[in-house]
């Protein structure tokens, strides 16, 4: 009978060692950082900095939103292909959907937050073609040959890809910028932000002309369903304070910190 309480005595004591284990284990899962991604070299949205530190304005909102809500996370930059594998085979908890770093398939298997802010999708003109768009001429008529970004997902009843008779994919804003100030392309459609604030860089904001807006896009966070399986509280956390950062500006102040040139459109 003694034997039986010994025994029966240190059963319960693992039982109870087991328990705590499991408690400190889901514990430090609700408060393992957060592993998100941005895309790379993307200014002003996302880009490392002359000091090799990570800056923009996709960044400094993150790390708002993360510090007002007690959430631990880390962030990486890294390129669109790059950032759709590591969700897809669940190796990042989620992602800055800064456009147009984001697809149908990704969208199937995440959670998105609310709106942090709006980016405008483009058509931008070297200004000394101007006239020819002043003709009253529908523009895929005078615009032949247009400058994508690679990877943008381009949805406008005016505008397809197919509305183009030549059109040139690159992957960087300032490769955009080169194509249409050296007259490789008649036109360029881009996010406006991103693009007057490439041509301000490269000092050629003299040579590039906002001509039409064509849509707009809703930038958010998407993190993946499994983490949020397993950490149900992360939505309210997040959109509360995405809430709080728009009733004190501090979204807009960020955007406007980094708009160095005024988005004027043509008369």
């Amino acid at each position: 009978m003694l034997l039986i309480k010994k025994v029966n005595k240190l059963v319960f004591k693992r039982l109870i060692a087991s328990f705590f284990l499991s408690m400190m284990s889901l514990n430090t899962w609700s408060n393992a950082p957060l592993s998100l991604a941005a895309s790379h070299n993307f200014p002003p949205y996302s880009f490392l900095d002359e000091e090799g530190n990570l800056s923009g304005i996709d960044i400094e909102i993150a790390n708002e939103i993360m510090k007002l809500s007690g959430i631990h996370f880390s962030i990486e930059l890294k390129p669109r292909s790059r950032i759709e594998y590591l969700i897809k085979n669940n190796k990042l908890d989620g992602i800055i959907t800064t456009t147009p770093y984001i697809t149908e398939t990704l969208s199937s298997s995440m959670w998105f937050s609310a709106t942090l802010y709006n980016t405008t999708l483009s058509l931008f003109i070297n200004p000394k073609k101007k006239e020819t768009f002043n003709q009253k001429l529908s523009y895929n008529k005078v615009c032949q040959r247009a400058g994508f970004l690679n990877g943008s997902i381009l949805t406008s009843p005016e505008f397809s890809s197919t509305s183009f008779i030549d059109v040139r994919s690159v992957n960087y804003v300032s490769q955009l910028v080169d194509l249409l100030t050296l007259d490789r392309v008649d036109c360029v459609i881009a996010e406006d932000i991103a693009f007057i604030y490439q041509a301000k860089e490269m000092k050629r904001q003299n040579q590039v002309l906002l001509i039409t807006e064509i849509t707009d896009r809703n930038i958010f966070i998407g993190l993946q369903a499994s983490t949020i399986k397993n950490r149900p509280s992360l939505p309210i956390k997040i959109d509360n304070t995405i809430k709080i950062l728009h009733k004190k500006q501090i979204i807009d102040d960020i955007i406007i910190k980094y708009l160095k040139l005024p988005l004027k459109k043509a008369n």
